[in-house]
């Protein structure tokens, strides 16, 4: 699901959660953690979320004269974590973070990338590594993850790989990728029958898929801080990996340190004996995933302590009370359409349960103010909406809270 369902009423902080895309939890999760003690909150839509202790001062004045402004507390916007955004795009081209993975005698699963000119190359590759293979984009987008698994023929995986070229609807919720690919600098493709797909450069990764155990480490610095486990067939939960071989642990350490500047790291491993160590054998283990994107909210219907555990190290802050009633004064910068977005607003609050005291549109600058009243959840998510594009048609260039 890439837009929030504003047609059905949301009524707690799980229906929420459920709602979002899966790529925004994580972030909204950071979001709800972080805006109860923060003097000031400042979304920056899609890029970056800082969280002021104390209300920042932005020029000298009689009562200020240092003009000194209050650090704050920053993240990449739905990332978990303060991880430098350089890196982050980095890990977000998979060709690229596989390569110095490899370097470092890292076993990557058997893959290799095409571009929108292939005309056979990836199905001949498929043939030769063997189906089931999984298809993804060589760079990952940071609102939603098109992946493709168990595809089985050649029909079906030239019809994914044709499908997944198509260029989607243009909202800012449907933007290709991350700000590294964002710049896209040659045109779209349009074939003879007018049908727009993305630039023929845009490259698609054809990727073995493995069976075996499905390891999850989530890493905190070079620290593994939380290990999960389940099998590779569809619908099974995670599980404490409790039986993990130490040698995992290393590994996941290792790779840390390899992709330096990542404050938090997802590893995910397919791995034939989780049990024996991982020099066992060539083939016992390949690394298929390394991720900015924690996937914490996956863990909380099953291991809400465990999840809980992790966000505060990310959040840098306790649990707060998700159902506390607060208050917020809101500001919308960048609103072009000051009637739509009264109607859309008004809509948005009454699902989510949060009463807004709406200001009239400064047409000069393009700014809106409001109150936002409700549980914390929910105050949260509505600002959180509103700097994702999630289901709504009015993305402001930021969103400020205090």
């Amino acid at each position: 699901m890439n837009q929030v369902d504003m047609d059905t009423r949301i009524d707690s902080f799980t229906s929420l959660l459920v709602n979002l895309p899966d790529i925004t939890r994580e972030g909204f999760l950071v979001h709800a953690m972080r805006m109860p003690s923060s003097a000031q909150t400042l979304l920056l839509p899609r890029q970056l979320a800082y969280y002021y202790t104390e209300l920042p001062v932005r020029a000298p004045t009689p009562d200020s004269a240092s003009g000194v402004a209050c650090k704050p507390v920053g993240f990449v916007c739905g990332v978990s974590g303060r991880n430098l955004l350089p890196t982050v795009n980095y890990c977000q081209d998979l060709r690229a973070w596989r390569a110095q993975l490899q370097r470092q005698n890292i076993k990557v699963a058997e893959a290799a990338s095409f571009s929108g000119r292939s005309q056979r190359d990836h199905i001949r590759y498929a043939q030769k590594i063997g189906y089931p293979v999984v298809l993804k984009p060589v760079i990952r987008n940071t609102l939603f993850e098109e992946t493709f698994k168990d595809i089985g023929n050649d029909t079906e995986l030239e019809h994914l790989f044709h499908q997944s070229r198509a260029l989607k609807k243009q909202k800012a919720s449907d933007l290709t990728a991350s700000p590294y690919a964002m710049t896209r600098l040659s045109e779209d493709h349009v074939d003879k029958q007018g049908n727009k797909f993305l630039p023929l450069s845009i490259r698609y990764m054809v990727e073995k898929q493995r069976t075996g155990q499905a390891v999850r480490l989530i890493l905190a610095g070079d620290k593994v801080v939380a290990a999960f486990i389940k099998s590779t067939e569809e619908g099974e939960p995670w599980q404490q990996a409790d039986a993990l071989h130490d040698s995992y642990l290393a590994l996941g350490a290792k790779i840390a340190q390899v992709l330096q500047g990542m404050a938090f790291l997802r590893v995910d491993l397919i791995i034939d004996d989780p049990t024996e160590p991982s020099s066992k054998s060539k083939d016992n283990y390949a690394l298929v995933s390394v991720s900015e994107h924690l996937k914490c909210y996956k863990l909380l219907a099953g291991h809400p302590e465990a999840a809980w555990e992790v966000l505060t190290q990310v959040a840098e802050c306790q649990k707060p009370d998700l159902q506390s009633q607060i208050s917020r004064e809101v500001e919308l910068s960048g609103v072009s359409d000051g009637p739509r977005l009264k109607r859309e607003l008004t809509q948005t609050a009454i699902k989510l349960g949060v009463d807004i005291d709406l200001k009239e549109l400064d047409q000069v600058t393009g700014r809106v103010q409001f109150t936002a009243s409700g549980p914390l959840w929910a105050v949260a998510g509505l600002t959180w909406m509103y700097a994702n594009g999630l289901g709504i048609e009015e993305v402001p260039t930021s969103v400020t809270c205090q």
